[in-house]
């Protein structure tokens, strides 16, 4: 009665708020032609958008002739992997690019969807541009979770849940309690939740899990009360001044959204709301302009434009219009195959009329003709001939009319299956009215009796045969349950001894050994090998011979030079949340956890070149023409002339540190797995690996070369030979260790620690306490650098930039520069002049003399 057909659907998937590949937010959208429509059901449509598992998928319906230069609408449905929405801002712009831009029909200039007809344009010649004007209907509900958690009379289920989602931090847990809920649409709610830095924006987590929309209170009764619910984090980088009110207010937003575990790219609904909340709660009669960025943290970074327009609403302000704009890139185009059941409604109207085969017309028949031929259905339910019968367009199943309506009522589904059934779906069947005579076995009480005796017997038998199956089922059951117990068993006990061989492991300390100690030995430790050990002997000697007699250039910038240093150009990279800093000649190397690199001319104050790395960057380190880079990932990558030229995976976890060696031939990272790593630079091979019992958090090589010192994350700073990796000291910083550097003196070194408001200087030459020769009130240092005469130490942090200088002829400290500029790294210019620094928000300023 039924059978299965396949039909084939286009689609393209493009990356939207962006104009990078690769990036912003990813979205399908599939073609529905005008023939093809009513046999895509939504279950269909559903099943398709779970396959492509993106956060939305549109379909697009196409007209029979396309294009239709006289038709200007199109239709389109939006999905997300669980369900129909209404509306969605990069689904909305995803489907306006396609149709502007991609198939070209200038002529549509609007979308149909759940949510009403939604106007759409191009902008800009030759970019991929859209903007749309989006329905709207903004509701602010009354409650927020804090209210929620303070009510009496609030179910205590309720608001264990809501607490067990809250942040574990503090601070962006008062702000989840504080935040709003703002409908956009009936059906679109979002939590505005503001936050107050970028640092707390990196902080939230997709751990949390509670969905927003079941909570009892939160939305306001009536319409609004059944929504979608997502938490909106944003936290605004340069806020106008809201007192003006005199022109459109334009905010520059770093946003994320995160809900039931899931983060998106970008959400243009949540953007609209933000807007529209922005403008009405602050009465900005002149609107607001908003440019978001989102989808940072995830490494897919979205560019989002709102324009809202308002109008005066009885002492308040209400929205006008609503704009909603972004770039779009295609990326794929294909075609998708669907199997669908077909109906008895795609049948031959003869089939479904299932009546007598009668003689044909114009021909008679005789006594001594075959009799006529009858079709003989039986009801699925009761499995008798029926009355009234009807068929599903769904399965294609008989069904007597009174039974099935029945059914229906009860459990709105068909029976056997989990799908929807309604009685619109059922067919009348028109059959031959035959009278079946009954069999004469049954006409008498003996045939009647067998009758009953052999039904017995058979129900006897079916039950004997269903109670052996269970027994069996049972024995099937029991078995598995004990291989899987068996198996958790052994999971547990292999994992209970891989956490004891990693904690023994960590707590193995490299000790130098001794041929008369049997005991001692070195675990996973390498030493260079006997070429590289002679190279580090030989630049050794030779630094250390020429240190002494080395004279400070006559060139080099005075202390009144170094005083006058204020910022003469500054630039606003690419990158966001910058890590690291390095300088070769007159260009810089600045890394940022975004997973770029951008290189830098301090000379032009020009971008030159932007490295896409993929990882985020923890450290940069440049020589010649090869920068090496760091990540979080685990991996240390070597680039020249903008090319990748090796990469090393040799650490489990972040690579926390990056130096070169004075010999320029000897690379070193640090890593939280508690490891550091030598690379040969010539042959870019790995050349040496020693384990430390604590997780190492930043690296340095003295300046001859012998010497290599880590910091860790117990608050040590652990000093070993470069030829053997044997620890030679260990100096207490008493906090994890930011940042680290070696004087060229040849014999101090300077360290800050996380938390710490001071830089601290060593000596090499002495121990304990009486190694510790100055604390330098510098406020946090995350970045240090020693200038090339030894008596300069420039240091950058939250609090600014500050240069600390030693006089060798007194014997005494003082501070010849102080700026207020934060930053996350700083390096020297040529000869002490001018200072590199970069800020958190990929700002590098160059200081130098005043013009």
């Amino acid at each position: 009665m039924a059978s299965t057909a396949s039909l084939q659907l286009d689609f393209v998937t493009l990356d939207v708020f962006t104009d990078t590949r690769f990036s912003g937010n990813p979205l399908a959208v599939v073609f529905v032609p005008a023939k093809l429509r009513p046999r895509i059901s939504q279950e269909t449509k559903q099943r398709i958008a779970r396959e492509f598992n993106l956060s939305e998928t549109v379909f697009l319906h196409t007209l029979e002739s396309e294009p239709d230069a006289e038709v200007t609408s199109r239709e389109i449905d939006i999905f997300t992997i669980e369900e129909e929405l209404p509306f969605a801002g990069h689904p909305t712009i995803g489907a306006a690019y396609t149709v502007l831009r991609h198939l070209g029909w200038t002529q549509v200039d609007t979308l149909l969807t759940k949510a009403g007809p939604i106007r759409i344009a191009s902008q800009g010649a030759g970019t991929g541009s859209v903007k749309a004007a989006i329905p709207h209907a903004v509701h602010i509900h009354q409650q927020t979770l804090g209210r929620i958690l303070q009510s009496e009379s609030a179910p205590s289920d309720a608001c264990a849940a809501i607490e067990n989602a809250l942040s574990d931090d503090p601070e962006i847990r008062a702000a989840e309690l504080a935040a709003p809920p703002v409908s956009i649409v009936r059906g679109m709610t979002f939590l505005l939740v503001r936050l107050p830095s970028l640092e707390h924006l990196a902080r939230v987590s997709t751990a949390k899990r509670l969905d927003l929309g079941k909570v009892p209170g939160l939305l306001d009764v009536g319409d609004w009360q059944k929504s979608f619910v997502a938490r909106y984090y944003y936290v605004p980088t340069n806020e106008p001044d809201t007192q003006v009110g005199r022109e459109s207010q334009e905010w520059a937003i770093r946003t994320r959204m995160v809900e039931l575990g899931f983060e998106d790219p970008a959400t243009g609904s949540a953007a609209c709301t933000l807007a529209s909340y922005l403008t009405i709660s602050l009465k900005a009669v002149h609107g607001v302009r908003l440019a978001i960025v989102q989808g940072v943290e995830m490494g897919r970074r979205s560019e989002i434009r709102v324009d809202a327009t308002a109008e005066t609403d009885n002492g308040g302000v209400r929205i006008k219009e609503l704009f909603l704009g972004g770039e779009t890139v295609m990326l794929m185009g294909g075609r998708i195959t669907v199997q669908l059941r077909r109906a008895l409604t795609d049948l031959p109207k003869s089939i479904l009329e299932l009546k007598r085969h009668d003689a044909p017309p114009g021909r008679t028949t005789n006594r001594t003709s075959s009799p006529p031929k009858t079709l003989i259905m039986l009801c699925a339910l009761s499995g008798e001939v029926p009355e009234e019968p009807v068929v599903s367009k769904k399965t294609g199943t008989v069904f007597e009319k009174r039974l099935i309506l029945k059914y229906i009522e009860e459990n709105g589904k068909e029976p056997g299956t989990d799908e929807e059934l309604d009685p619109e779906d059922l067919l009348p069947v028109k059959t031959a009215r035959v009278v079946r005579p009954r069999p004469p076995n049954l006409t008498s009480l003996p045939s009647l009796l067998k009758a009953f005796q052999d039904e017995w017997d058979a129900l006897v038998l079916e039950s004997y045969n269903t109670k052996e199956q269970l027994a069996r089922t049972r024995e099937e059951l029991a078995t598995a349950l004990y291989q899987h117990d068996a198996a958790v068993r052994v999971i547990a006990r292999l994992t209970k001894e891989r956490d004891e061989a990693r904690d023994a492991l960590s707590k193995v300390t490299v000790t130098a050994g001794d041929a008369s100690n049997g005991d001692a030995m070195m675990i996973d430790s390498e030493g260079l090998p006997e070429k590289l050990a002679e190279h580090v002997d030989e630049v050794h000697q030779r630094l250390t011979k020429g240190r002494k007699k080395r004279p400070i250039p006559q060139s080099w910038a005075s202390p009144d030079n170094v005083a006058a240093l204020e910022r003469t150009v500054y630039t606003d990279l690419s990158i966001s949340q910058a890590s690291s800093l390095d300088l070769e000649s007159d260009y810089a190397a600045v890394g940022g956890l975004d997973g770029k690199v951008d290189i830098y001319s301090t000379q032009t104050n020009n971008l030159e070149r932007s490295l896409d790395i993929g990882e985020p960057v923890t450290s940069t380190v440049w020589q010649d023409t090869k920068v090496m880079i760091a990540t979080s990932k685990g991996s240390v990558k070597v680039y020249e002339s903008g090319s990748e030229v090796a990469s090393f995976k040799e650490h489990a976890g972040a690579v926390t540190g990056l130096c070169l060696h004075s010999g320029g031939e000897l690379l070193a990272s640090v890593g939280a797995d508690k490891s550091f790593v030598f690379y040969h630079l010539p042959t870019l091979k790995r050349v040496m690996r020693v384990y430390t019992d604590a997780a190492l958090t930043t690296c340095a090589f003295h300046p001859d070369g012998h010497l290599f010192a880590a910091g860790t994350q117990s608050g040590d700073i652990k000093v070993f030979d470069t030829k053997t990796g044997q620890q030679a000291a260990v100096f207490t910083l008493g906090a994890p260790v930011q940042a680290l550097v070696f004087s060229e003196n040849g014999f101090w070194f300077a360290a800050s620690g996380k938390g710490q408001s001071s830089v601290t200087v060593f000596d090499l030459r002495k121990d304990g306490e009486a190694a510790k020769v100055k604390e330098l009130q510098t406020g946090d240092a995350q970045s240090l650098a020693w200038d090339y005469t030894g008596q300069y130490l420039a240091t950058a942090g939250s609090n600014g930039v500050t240069v600390q200088q030693y006089l060798k002829s007194s014997k005494a400290w003082s501070e010849p520069l102080r700026s207020s500029l934060p930053a996350v790294g700083v390096r020297w210019g040529s000869e002490a002049r001018s200072l590199v620094i970069v800020s958190r928000d990929g700002v590098v300023s160059v200081l130098g003399p005043k013009e």
